[in-house]
């Protein structure tokens, strides 16, 4: 064996270690269950390689009665006893293999929403979350490893104790069978070749399979799939995934059965070999007809856990390789949550952006360029620029989604990334132009993890603070009303303003120092837009505000106005003194956008 191959079997075999502990991790009782199963399985076939011999012995000479009917008795309750253990290893198996794959979605959702934020929005990131998951989902890797490991325990068992039975006629039979599963091992590892290169070539297939699942049963695109009548071009595509898929999977299944058929035929010379020499033995007079059929039973027996044995374990190092992808992607570093400091409790939280540049991961340009500003306690600030101007990007980095490619970002003078992650977000409550609700009651897309320990009047006080008192009034169950339709047909669908109202009710009740209002309101008309930030300032009292537009429906009542562009911070001031350039930016866009706010 050459270097390559020991190394190959190391990593092999570091996998499965690691895989071992996660699925311990994830279920105390998965392993001992299969092993015992294993254990059961593997002893359960002696009784009627064994017992028959005497059987046939008995009927051939003394022909016993009571020892006749002794030994059926003895076949029958053993195989009851153990039919009625391994039906029962069965049930607990399927138990416990349930718990393990719920267990490990689990793990993988906790990984993918506790993962930098820079990291779901990298290519490569995420071409390696696809490759993971396809192994972890479409192949079943990980309990398909500790199963086979677990047939691995049993056919080594019957080896063993197969073995010492055939060494008491003749240790020559069992090279003959070990040169046929050589064989035949050598045809299994083409044919998990090809099953592997045919995975990898039906991924792109199988993800336009999901992601077009995905858009039938997404209710939202209903109006849109029927008005432009788009079901032809679905169906069109959906066709050509599956022709594509069909045509690999064709070749691959041609060539496997070809492969299927030839270690078929190397197992009937096996079988030509061995029986040929029983019958001899027979013929010659040194063998019995009940030896004949128990050493007989125990080589097809030894031929099928040795196949089972090499088969599996070339299994398990496919499934290995498989798996070395979900490791690296498990292994993915966390760096945004690696802050030890605690964070200071305190009525006074100073902002400082220092020198900072940002590049997007993978990209030459940057999106922010030398920004450096100062926001200090329980002042208000508005960021406006056009679309693409870096506004978004600079929340981007003050609420650690980023980290800054050049420069530092400080909260009372420390840098931020010295925080622990926890206790930093608990500082800052923001409202992102994409906010998301779930599909969960008003009250707890509120309150969210704290939802069964506020009181009702304590989210109704919020709501009400946010303007939605009188769309509550209307609902039968109040604020205990789903939200959309998935988990219950009495959800409802709020409007768009009514959602936004949610979002920013959801920061309120958050009671952070530090606010921000990242354009959620671009989606309604300047007088409505402006109209909330009025509302909102009033709530905010005396924390710290940044408010993110494009358009300038909050500049009037801020302290302070950063005007972005290409990046950089171009003006800088209160709306007095960036109104006295009428030839720059600010007051262009302010003249522009006037009739809304004056």
């Amino acid at each position: 064996m050459n270097k390559k191959d020991w190394k190959g079997l190391k990593d092999t075999f570091q996998v499965m270690l690691y895989f071992l502990g996660l699925t311990n991790r994830v279920s105390k009782i998965y392993i001992p269950t299969l092993l015992f199963s294993s254990l059961f399985k593997s002893a359960a076939p002696f009784i009627n390689i064994i017992l028959p011999k005497f059987i046939i012995d008995e009927l051939m000479g003394q022909q016993r009665t009571e020892v006749f009917v002794q030994l059926i008795a003895l076949i029958i309750l053993g195989n009851f006893i153990f039919n009625i253990i391994n039906k029962w290893f069965e049930m607990r198996v399927q138990v416990v293999n349930e718990e393990l794959i719920y267990g490990l979605d689990l793990v993988i959702s906790e990984k993918i929403a506790d993962m930098d934020f820079q990291n779901i929005e990298d290519p490569e990131i995420l071409n390696l979350r696809e490759r993971a998951l396809f192994a972890i989902y479409n192949e079943g890797a990980i309990w398909r490893l500790v199963e086979n490991l677990a047939v691995m325990v049993s056919s080594t068992i019957s080896i063993i104790g197969l073995t010492a039975l055939i060494l008491t006629l003749n240790g020559i039979l069992i090279f003959v069978v070990l040169a046929i599963v050589a064989l035949n091992s050598k045809i299994f590892m083409k044919v998990q070749k090809l099953r592997y290169e045919a995975g990898q070539k039906n991924i792109p297939g199988n993800r336009a399979f999901g992601y077009f699942g995905t858009l039938t049963s997404d209710f939202s695109l209903g109006k849109d799939i029927r008005l432009y009548n788009i079901a032809p071009v679905i169906t069109s595509k959906v066709q050509n995934f599956t022709s594509q898929v069909v045509r690999v999977n064709t070749q691959h299944f041609r060539t496997e059965g070809k492969l299927n058929g030839l270690s078929a035929i190397n197992l009937q010379f096996q079988l030509i070999i061995v029986y040929g020499y029983l019958t001899y033995r027979v013929f010659k007079g040194t063998m019995e007809i009940g030896s004949f059929t128990m050493y007989a039973s125990a080589t097809n027996s030894f031929c099928t856990s040795i196949s089972t044995f090499v088969n599996t374990f070339i299994e398990v190092n496919q499934l290995c390789r498989y798996l070395e992808l979900f490791m690296q992607f498990e292994q993915i570093e966390n760096k945004s949550k690696a802050g030890t400091r605690a964070i200071e409790l305190s009525e006074r939280y100073v902002i400082e952006f220092k020198g900072v540049s940002f590049k997007y991961p993978r990209k030459e340009e940057y999106a922010l360029k030398d920004v450096s500003i100062v926001i200090n306690q329980g002042e208000k600030l508005s960021v406006v620029g056009l679309n693409g101007a870096g506004k978004t990007t600079f929340i981007k980095l003050l609420t650690r989604l980023y980290e800054p490619t050049e420069g530092e970002i400080l909260i009372n003078g420390i840098n931020i990334n010295e925080y622990k992650y926890d206790e930093y977000m608990k500082i800052l409550s923001v409202v992102f132009q994409d906010y998301k609700l779930l599909a969960f009651t008003i009250k707890e897309n509120i309150a969210l993890e704290n939802a069964d320990a506020v009181s009702d009047d304590e989210i109704l006080k919020i709501l009400k603070e946010a303007g939605l008192e009188k769309d509550l009034a209307k609902l039968e169950r109040g604020i205990h009303t789903p939200i959309y339709k998935q988990f219950d047909k009495t959800g409802i669908e709020f409007s768009g303003g009514q959602s936004q109202k949610l979002a920013i009710g959801r920061a309120l009740f958050k009671n952070s120092p530090i606010v921000v209002l990242d354009e959620p309101t671009a989606a309604l008309d300047p007088i409505a837009e402006f109209e909330i930030y009025n509302k909102f300032n009033d709530l905010v009292g005396n924390k710290t505000a940044i408010y993110i537009s494009h358009r300038l429906s909050s500049c009037r009542f801020c302290d302070k106005i950063a005007v972005f562009e290409k990046g950089r911070i171009i003006q800088y001031g209160n709306h007095s003194e960036l109104m006295k350039f009428p030839h720059l930016t600010y007051a262009q866009m302010y003249n522009t956008q006037s009739q809304y706010y004056i």
